[in-house]
């Protein structure tokens, strides 16, 4: 298996913060967010790949990161394209993180043990509980595969999953479709199962006030972060 983390947006939401670096590697705490999820992924993968596209040049000057892969149309296209470009890249199981989500490790454990528990038929996608229908959401049927993806009634997507090897060919065809989409697109059009998360498992940085925030998700002694 491999992970891949999607961080070639800039994050304008972060404003001046994200002057120089694209959102994943702000340093808070003297680490910076890649640093932060390659160590989440690290005991579960045999490698994991960054895409790169926003201020690339500066990443790979300053942070010199594991098997870097640059979307130089990170600004035309949303994140479909990142992991389009990933898939093209990698043969095998992909574990996806967003580049500005952390979760519990003890989360990322347990969705990599249901993965193989099901033997890599089926993709897996991490859910926030809880209904809503403010954010972008997934939804799916009483067998507990994923029917939708997108502004509706659901649980909200957490930012991180599993792609298969088994659907790697349909999941590409997919994105190639849809590079103006956000990449869970796939998950309703591929067999995927969700995973729902505890409360409090998960923090998402999206603007300067968020970084305070997990600075306290990661000192509460409730959450296992490396």
């Amino acid at each position: 298996m491999r992970g891949v983390i999607l961080a070639a947006g800039r994050g304008r939401r972060m404003g001046r913060y994200t002057d120089d670096v694209p959102k994943a590697f702000l340093e808070f705490d003297g680490r910076t967010l890649y640093d932060r999820q390659r160590a989440l992924l690290d005991p579960h993968v045999d490698g994991t790949s960054v895409v790169l596209g926003y201020r690339h040049e500066t990443v790979l000057d300053r942070f010199d990161p594991e098997d870097p892969i640059v979307l130089e149309t990170w600004d035309r296209h949303e994140n479909a394209a990142s992991l389009l470009l990933a898939l093209r890249r990698i043969d095998d199981d992909v574990v996806i993180l967003n580049g500005d989500v952390l979760v519990d490790e003890r989360e990322v454990g347990r969705l990599t043990d249901q993965f193989d528990a099901l033997e890599g038929r089926l993709n897996l996608v991490g859910c926030l509980p809880g209904i809503q229908n403010r954010e972008t959401a997934i939804r799916w049927d009483d067998s507990g595969r994923v029917t939708d993806y997108g502004l509706i009634e659901g649980n909200q997507h957490a930012g991180f999953g599993i792609v298969s090897r088994d659907h790697r060919a349909a999941a590409i065809r997919i994105l190639r479709e849809r590079l103006h989409d956000w990449y869970p697109c796939v998950y309703p059009r591929t067999p995927t199962r969700p995973m729902l998360l505890p409360d409090g498992r998960h923090v998402e940085i999206n603007r300067p006030a968020d970084l305070e925030r997990a600075r306290r998700w990661l000192a509460s002694e409730q959450i296992r972060c490396a």
